[in-house]
């Protein structure tokens, strides 16, 4: 994910806004409508026609909806779809925003599509690093220094984009301006681990790739569904869990409702922040974070820090913590690389059911006694 570096932060478009609403693509009945449990995608098909509808692919979009249609190759493309958002496909040249997208397309095994990335330095995958260090993968940049002549200059038949607010939007209506095909991609914002990893059907479709995408997230949902059932019928005791850490001393607590306290409570744990409910991450005080985090068993998630001393070293006061003094504190960072990137907000995205395994084997020792984290890692 864009600027993963700031962690605590992270939790927390113009196309054409003429492209809402429905749109007779054929003489034949309504649509089949696909069962996602995903909030921000919906796909529908019309004969060989795929319309994936994004639906507020920002925060605090209101309500923001983009229809794109899917038309494969050497198909004429119906009267009525004059003017609509139109992708043929399989597409064979991506740009992609956010490291999702990356790990996305390599798991359905089209790496090849990706011509452009934003953020090189935050690249986890060995492949698509190897490309970007002999220049075959530039960085097109992000946002108001979005490289936009290069981005035309790639040719890409779609730029996969992340958007994180109105302004990104106007960033990429210049570039749909300029003849690129936009499709917003809004899987950081889904609160459900298996809602973001079901995004792999969007670029199973766009691909050529459904039947593997389809399988690949059939197989995380048994696997998540199976371990957070089997958590809740053999775990009794449900530890206390701390999420995050203060950054410039503001703690950005993630809600009850968010990705991360969702994997706490489907792991056996007891969120401490676990009636608050809101839209984004809430800034808090240290020091009101402080009163509630010394009630913790396990810390999770502690901002970048790779050590004990690094926490201790952002604020003294953290030390002081009873979770502190006993060391289960676990960070996300098991998989990181010293010039930015970290697979946790890579692969992790199609892989929730080992980032679930991960936080039991810390929370639940006993219940996975010779299991040894994949993403997670303890601080010593």
């Amino acid at each position: 994910m864009r600027a993963y570096g700031l962690v605590i932060l992270i939790s927390l478009c113009y196309f054409s806004c003429s492209n809402r609403g429905t749109v007779n693509v054929g003489p034949e009945e309504l649509t089949r409508k696909s069962s996602v449990t995903a909030s921000r995608f919906s796909i529908e098909t019309r004969g060989d026609i795929s319309i994936v509808k994004i639906l507020n692919p920002w925060q605090d979009a209101g309500f923001t909806e983009f229809d794109y249609y899917l038309v494969p190759q050497g198909m004429s493309i119906p009267d009525s779809l004059k003017g609509r958002s139109v992708i043929r496909v399989p597409v064979k040249r991506i740009i992609c925003m956010s490291t999702t997208h990356i790990a996305m397309l390599k798991a359905i095994e089209e790496s090849e599509t990706v011509v452009g990335v934003s953020g090189t330095a935050l690249v986890f995958d060995t492949d698509i690093r190897k490309a970007i260090e002999s220049g075959k993968i530039p960085d097109v940049g992000y946002e108001n220094n979005l490289d936009k002549e290069l981005v035309v200059s790639l040719k890409p038949d779609i730029l996969m984009a992340y958007g994180v607010s109105p302004a990104s939007a106007e960033y990429f209506r210049k570039l749909a301006d300029m003849g690129v095909t936009v499709m917003y991609n809004a899987d950081y914002l889904e609160e459900h681990p298996l809602a973001r990893c079901e995004w792999i059907k969007v670029f199973g479709l766009l691909t050529g790739k459904s039947e593997l995408a389809d399988s690949i997230y059939e197989s995380a949902s048994r696997n998540y569904i199976g371990l957070a059932d089997s958590l809740k019928r053999m775990t009794t005791d449900r530890p206390r869990v701390l999420l995050g850490a203060p950054w410039e001393d503001v703690w950005y607590v993630s809600p009850s409702n968010s990705f991360a306290a969702r994997l706490v409570s489907d792991a056996g744990g007891n969120y401490l922040f676990g009636d608050l409910v809101a839209t984004n991450s809430i800034p808090f005080s240290t020091e009101a974070v402080f009163n509630r985090a010394t009630e913790a068993d396990i810390w999770l998630n502690p901002g970048s820090a790779t050590n004990l001393d690094d926490i201790q070293r952002a604020d003294y006061r953290l030390a002081q913590l009873p979770v502190f003094k006993t060391g289960r504190i676990c960070n996300n960072n098991g998989r990181a690389l010293p010039g930015g990137g970290n697979d946790y907000w890579e692969s992790g995205v199609i892989h929730p059911d080992i980032i679930l395994r991960d936080i039991a084997s810390v929370l639940h020792p006993g219940f996975l006694p010779h299991y040894s984290p994949v993403y997670y890692r303890i601080l010593e």
